[in-house]
């Protein structure tokens, strides 16, 4: 409690604050974001608010100076460690807050407030405002990233404040038809790259993995940064404890995304430098030769 206190007084005591995400940003990045800059807005409307990083046509983040972030507050969001953000300046803040709920690799902020047994981050941010009126537009962006990151309430880490947290976003105004919609309904050209991706799956041991190469999200015009988001594809199936997804970012260079019922994934990906959950963890700039280095410490793993 002492520490959410001295966040609320560092935003309280702020003039102006930059709110920072990580690299190619999921649901739960870009919900948080967002989320966290439209609740701000409406509860302190004198403040200057800024959405930092590489933004797209959904989310059009803030042109924002570099003396502007020097004299803000930074408010880094679900970012395990710097290398991570997808703007770094966030480290000239004249203050540095981060909310996140993976296992921490490194401390960005002077003030961190970090929950490894979150569903989300913006399950934290609705827990965090639950006394207050967000409104609708934020209460709907922290909704959608909640039940993105926890995939509907269906993940390990799903606990009784996940569902807290959205009774509260729904009170708020969110709109959970809409956020279904938004985040599990697929375009046509979705459905056809999820079924290569389950046409390249090989199943041994209990462990699903396929092998994505350019070549098969280019061909559908598909960004490198939504293809590598289709790991769930491979999930919800009985025989697979353990599954994985490895799409190739730049020739002969793969990102790694792996999946897992109940094993401990995280370990596998800390040895390539990666992190994150337990059950759902993340790798970078991976040779095929390492692709299939850990594919086989999955099947170890699934024993």
């Amino acid at each position: 409690m002492e520490k959410l206190n001295k966040i609320r007084q560092a935003i309280e005591n702020a003039e102006t604050i930059c709110i920072f995400r990580h690299q190619f940003p999921d649901q739960d990045a870009f919900g948080s974001q967002f989320g966290l800059k439209y609740a701000l807005q409406s509860l302190y409307p004198e403040k200057k608010i800024y959405a930092a990083g590489t933004g797209n046509e959904e989310y059009q983040t803030d042109d924002i100076s570099d003396e502007t972030i020097h004299h803000s507050l930074a408010i880094v969001l679900d970012t395990a460690n710097s290398a991570r953000m997808d703007d770094g300046r966030a480290l000239d803040a004249q203050e540095i807050v981060r909310i996140d709920h993976h296992v921490p690799v490194e401390q960005i902020g002077t003030l961190e407030w970090i929950d490894e047994k979150a569903s989300a981050t913006c399950e934290m941010l609705a827990l965090y405002f639950k006394e207050q009126r967000i409104g609708k537009k934020a209460a709907q962006e922290l909704y959608e990233g909640l039940i993105a990151d926890n995939i509907r309430f269906t993940t390990s880490n799903t606990r009784p404040q996940s569902f807290m947290a959205a009774t509260y976003l729904v009170e708020q105004g969110a709109d959970v038809q809409k956020a279904n919609e938004h985040n599990y309904a697929i375009t046509l050209k979705d459905f056809r790259y999820e079924n290569e991706v389950r046409n390249k799956a090989v199943y041994q041991d209990h462990v699903m993995a396929s092998i994505m190469q350019i070549e098969d999200y280019a061909k559908l015009d598909m960004e490198f940064a939504q293809a590598k988001e289709k790991v769930y594809v491979l999930a919800g199936i009985e025989e697979v404890d353990l599954w994985a997804l490895f799409t190739e970012k730049e020739p002969g260079i793969y990102n790694a995304s792996l999946r897992a019922k109940t094993k401990d994934v995280r370990q596998i990906a800390a040895r390539y430098d990666g992190g994150g959950h337990v059950c759902a963890a993340g790798i970078k700039g991976l040779s095929l030769k390492q692709v299939h280095e850990i594919i086989e410490l999955l099947i170890e793993a699934a024993k």
